[in-house]
């Protein structure tokens, strides 16, 4: 049995290394507990958020060494959020549309890859959302595609970023494409990690002609990485606001947690003068990220959501005509199973995204 949640990327994928600490109970009993500090271990399962793209299916199949990256995205129905969940693909604006970078590559199970025919018209954007596409993924399977999503609850959104003080500092790592060892004919994305040096401001992304605010990591980059997901993380052993003078760490109202901080969109460039006084144009090693915030505002345009809105509607028909099983846990993950809350944690997966479409870098 697959569960929706089995199927999130979420804190607990990653592997941190852990140290004791002593506590004290209100009693004044001494107890230990162990808390995740530093730099974690990306699992190579929790990589699997994460597709390439190509301008072709033969491009796909044979692993061009051209193209860029792109994420899965997961949004609860809002009739039925913890029956349905409906599956989109994020990327750049310049990958998916402006280079041609359209079509998508998935893993499957076996080891081999499923390629997408997706063209350009079919990526939806919108002018002031920064440098961002997106498009609904149909007919998902959790038992054929090796994949997992990214849970729009799971969005470094602006209350987010308010609310734990996201900023300077924290560390942030990134999933995508190494071109020059990308898999080949498989995907096998790499993670690189460093830390905010600057919080949103406006910085001008040439190749889709706009000037939104992005976020600048100190976090290297180069070309295939373009559309890639970047994640901001803390620890309870990290956060320094949770250690008093004396020493004693001060859990209450500190935890540890994942977001999706933005998508990464280029590196800042330079420029640089050689030994001849000629001038250079280069690129920094400064990355510069959409926050999370526009993918949501992305994915809440008028189009998308009355998509959402028909395809609930279809699911509704499909429950009223079938009835909810009784024991949720004994069926497959392709059938709808009962909205009740009590039932949570015995949802299965269904992520076959029922939304239809009009046809519509790195």
């Amino acid at each position: 049995m697959l569960r929706l949640t089995e199927m999130e990327f979420t804190y607990h994928d990653l592997q941190f290394e852990q140290v004791p600490i002593t506590m004290h109970s209100s009693g004044g009993t001494q107890y230990t507990r162990w808390v995740d500090i530093g730099m974690p271990k990306i699992p190579v399962e929790s990589t699997n958020c994460v597709f390439y793209l190509y301008k072709s299916r033969l491009d796909a199949l044979s692993g061009a060494e051209s193209g860029g990256t792109g994420f899965l995205v997961g949004v609860s129905s809002e009739k039925y959020p913890h029956n349905v969940v409906y599956i989109y693909g994020i990327t750049n604006y310049h990958v998916a549309i402006s280079d041609g970078y359209s079509v998508i590559r998935l893993n499957k199970q076996d080891g081999s890859v499923d390629v997408i025919d997706y063209d350009i018209l079919e990526w939806e954007w919108e002018k002031g959302m920064g440098d961002v596409a997106i498009s609904p993924i149909l007919n998902i399977d959790f038992e054929l595609h090796k994949i997992i999503f990214v849970p729009t609850k799971m969005f470094a959104t602006d209350q987010i970023i308010e609310d734990y003080k996201i900023g300077v500092g924290d560390d942030v790592f990134m999933v995508g494409r190494f071109m020059n060892y990308d898999g080949k004919t498989t995907n096998k994305p790499s993670v690189r990690f460093g830390n905010i040096s600057l919080m949103p401001v406006p910085i001008k992304e040439e190749r889709n002609r706009g000037k939104g605010k992005s976020y600048c990591l100190d976090l290297h980059s180069r070309p295939g990485y373009s559309g890639s997901p970047v994640f901001v993380y803390r620890t309870i052993g990290s956060d320094f606001d949770s250690i008093n003078k004396q020493g004693a760490a001060l859990f209450d109202g500190i935890y540890p947690f994942l977001c999706l901080l933005g998508i990464h969109w280029g590196q800042f460039p330079e420029t640089w003068e050689d030994s001849r006084g000629n001038y250079i144009k280069g690129l920094s090693g400064m990355t510069c990220v959409t926050p999370a915030q526009r993918i949501m505002d992305l994915l809440n345009i008028p189009n998308l959501k009355k998509k959402r809105e028909i395809a609930d509607m279809q699911w509704e028909k499909k429950f009223l005509k079938e009835g909810f099983p009784a024991e949720p846990e004994s069926l497959s993950i392709q059938k709808p199973i009962s909205d009740n809350p009590q039932h949570k944690e015995d949802f299965t997966s269904l992520l076959n995204a029922a939304t239809k479409k009009k046809p519509q870098d790195d």
